[in-house]
């Protein structure tokens, strides 16, 4: 049962209750009122819309356009566009056997139909596919069918039992009244539910997941037993997707890995690159060592596997050297990443990247993992992955650019930026002019050369606590030694007594 606005009502029924003549969606106290000794339990429709939406994902074997449909309560169901999908598996009879076989197997109680129409399959597999353990198969006609069908069958809900009361039971008792009437007394839905199951009106499957253009697919009679059966699999689909990749100029970013049961389970790998990707055998490797490490549960056999890139972005093609040795490679970095992030984990491996700030110690973070969208968080010292690894990659992949005004200026930075500046002591000729010597870390330094200042503005979206500029110089001791240091207030403007810091070193 289940608790609705009207109280409590079943919600299922089992054959015993149903030969009682208890039906879906009546009251609890009246069921008990004809069946005292009638138990109930409390049903969990969450529970059961996930559970319907693995099993339909289960059905995406045979088609990959489907979709779980709740219908009414207790009256769950799957829709399958099977448009083109038949002949794979030797005709619409084999296919829709093998479904309600797969189906069965896992204990369901199942019964389906296919028809020219989605809501004559509909109907048919709630109201007449009983009579047939195979399926109901119709493959021209529709009037006849459809006619013989109870209103029910037109996925009207309550309005059924109003048609009931003026003697309308079957679908062909509407044939021959008028639109017009039948419109206005009823409303549109019932004429648009009779157009829609008659062909005349276009309805269309919203599919479980998004449609994708890039997929490659392989189906075997004989299942597939054998780890590196499934890996040659893998290259061979790899090498398919890639070509689509190729002939519309695109990468895959991310991609999944489909491999399909022949119980019906699914297992799913997927990974993310670091850069644009569509080399198959680039792509088969990181695949192959997923599948050594995930400990993958074959059991009865695969005899689906499937590909698909579930990202992809433009891939601009690079141009090689004159001499084949003078080959140029410049997702090297790349490839690499995506192989250290399938050996170690996403969170295992951290790239450079740029951040939208002009702050030195802002202007740049660690990337959390290869996949697009990442999350980046600023440099802190050494990049430390759990279990106290730390591997930091740095790479040239673009970065998103700077915003503002700040951003029309790129100046040199010094090999070395500390993660945090570090306090000095600092003399100057005149208050704003640049430092002639400053002890740092305990070391005195006399400056012999200076260059600057270079004015960085506070972020005040920020900054709110200590809005103050900065001053930067490039000095050279009389060592040869080249720091990079900043004055932090302006004289007289912001402060009084101006602090400075070290930030760099070359």
């Amino acid at each position: 049962m289940h608790t609705t606005t009207g109280g409590e009502r079943l919600y299922a029924l089992n054959a015993a209750a149903s030969a009682a003549g208890l039906r879906r969606g009546q009251a609890v106290a009246d069921a008990k009122s004809l069946e005292p000794g009638l138990q109930v339990e409390s049903a969990s429709p969450a529970l059961d819309k996930r559970l319907l939406q693995a099993l339909a994902r289960a059905c995406g074997r045979w088609s990959p356009w489907t979709a779980p449909d709740p219908g009414l309560p207790g009256e769950d169901g799957i829709l399958l566009d099977i448009t083109g999908c038949a002949r794979l598996f030797g005709g619409e009879e084999k296919l829709v056997a093998a479904t309600l076989e797969a189906v069965r197997e896992q204990g369901y109680i199942a019964y389906a139909a296919a028809a020219p129409t989605l809501g004559l399959a509909w109907g048919l597999a709630r109201y007449a596919a009983r009579r047939e353990s195979s399926g109901l198969i119709i493959t021209d006609t529709v009037s006849e069918p459809l006619n013989a069908l109870p209103v029910e069958a037109l996925r009207i809900g309550p309005m059924a039992d109003q048609l009931r009361r003026f003697g309308l039971k079957r679908v062909g008792d509407l044939a021959g009244l008028p639109r017009a009437s039948l419109a206005r007394r009823f409303g549109r839905e019932l004429v648009s539910r009779l157009d829609q199951a008659r062909g005349l009106d276009e309805e269309v499957l919203s599919p479980l997941q998004p449609r994708t253009h890039y997929r490659a697919r392989l189906r075997f009679p004989e299942a597939l037993l054998l780890l590196d059966s499934i890996k040659q699999t893998v290259r061979e689909t790899a090498n398919t997707l890639c070509e689509q990749l190729d002939a519309h100029g695109r990468g895959l970013r991310r991609a999944e890995l489909n491999l399909y049961r022949v119980d019906g389970k699914i297992l799913l790998l997927s990974l993310g690159t670091a850069a644009p990707a569509r080399d198959p055998a680039h792509i088969t490797r990181l695949f192959s060592e997923k599948l050594d490490r995930a400990e993958i549960d074959i059991g009865f056999g695969i005899d689906v596997v499937e590909l698909r890139a579930s990202e992809t972005t433009a891939l601009n093609t690079h141009q090689s050297g004159l001499l084949d040795s003078d080959e140029m490679a410049p997702d090297t970095m790349a490839r690499l990443t995506d192989r250290l992030v399938v050996r170690l984990g996403d969170d295992q491996v951290q790239r450079a990247a740029r951040r939208e700030s002009h702050i030195p110690e802002r202007a740049a973070g660690w990337r959390q993992n290869s996949g697009p969208g990442s999350a980046i968080v600023p440099h802190a010292g050494t990049a430390r992955a759990p279990g106290g690894t730390a591997l930091a990659v740095r790479d040239n992949t673009p970065v998103p650019a700077l915003t503002g005004p700040e951003s029309e200026v790129d100046p040199d930075r010094p090999l070395l930026i500390l993660a945090r500046p570090e306090p000095a002591q600092a003399v100057a000729e005149i208050p704003d002019g640049p430092p002639r010597s400053f002890i740092w870390r305990r070391v005195r330094h006399l400056v012999h050369r200076a260059e600057g200042p270079e004015r960085l503005a506070p972020e005040w979206w920020r900054d709110q606590l200590s809005p103050r500029s900065r001053d930067y110089f490039r000095v050279e001791t009389r060592e040869g030694r080249r720091f990079w240091l900043y004055r932090e207030g302006l004289f007289g403007l912001e402060t009084t007594s101006p602090e400075w810091f070290v930030h760099g070193a070359s």
